[in-house]
């Protein structure tokens, strides 16, 4: 009888062990874009678990006002109206690229004078791995192939795109080049 007690209690330790180191691993590959949240230019707080089934688009936003960039931002506006049943739309302003608390006032007048109430703007965070600790959770997921599981590629500026799929899934990263009106984008947020 000892020895059936003893052997259940050894069993049963080591599917507790399997079940936590399971779970470790799991934790550390299976973090998706739902675990985190954001700080909007607005002062609220948003939970990327309320977009879950949808596709996301992170941008990096410009910081300065001019004809080139009210372009980019109008195609943003009418890639987020396309896909609006589909797609959802986070812009962020970096603080690497010129955020500072003080044009941030200026900076949201000019983006909502342009972009959809749908669109998410956060507020200035910290994009880029070169800025360490400083760098916002998100970013670091979105940059970090050991916590997205497919890319490494860190920010370099404005106009850098980041597609997550509607599983919370990273599948594709794009750089500045690639136009946000692009028939890349366009093919990437089309298909299911």
């Amino acid at each position: 009888m000892i020895i059936i007690k003893t052997f259940k209690a050894f069993i049963m330790t080591r599917i507790l062990i399997f079940f936590v180191c399971l779970t470790g691993v799991l934790y550390a590959r299976g973090q998706n874009v739902y675990s985190y949240s954001v700080p909007t230019i607005e002062g609220n707080n948003q939970s990327l678990s309320a977009f879950a089934g949808k596709k996301i688009l992170f941008i990096t936003l410009p910081v300065q006002q001019s004809p080139n960039a009210d372009s980019v931002l109008h195609a943003l506006d009418s890639v987020s109206t396309t896909y609006s049943s589909t797609l959802i739309v986070i812009g962020t302003p970096a603080y690497e690229d010129g955020f500072t608390p003080a044009n941030k006032t200026l900076l949201q007048q000019w983006y909502r004078s342009i972009l959809n109430n749908s669109i998410v703007i956060t507020d200035g965070l910290y994009t880029r791995k070169t800025s360490g600790t400083q760098q916002h959770p998100l970013y670091q997921w979105l940059t970090d192939k050991n916590k997205n599981g497919s890319f490494d590629q860190d920010v370099t500026g404005i106009k850098n795109k980041f597609i997550v799929w509607n599983d919370g899934a990273l599948t594709s990263v794009l750089g500045a080049p690639v136009r946000i009106n692009s028939t890349v984008i366009n093919d990437l947020l089309h298909n299911e």
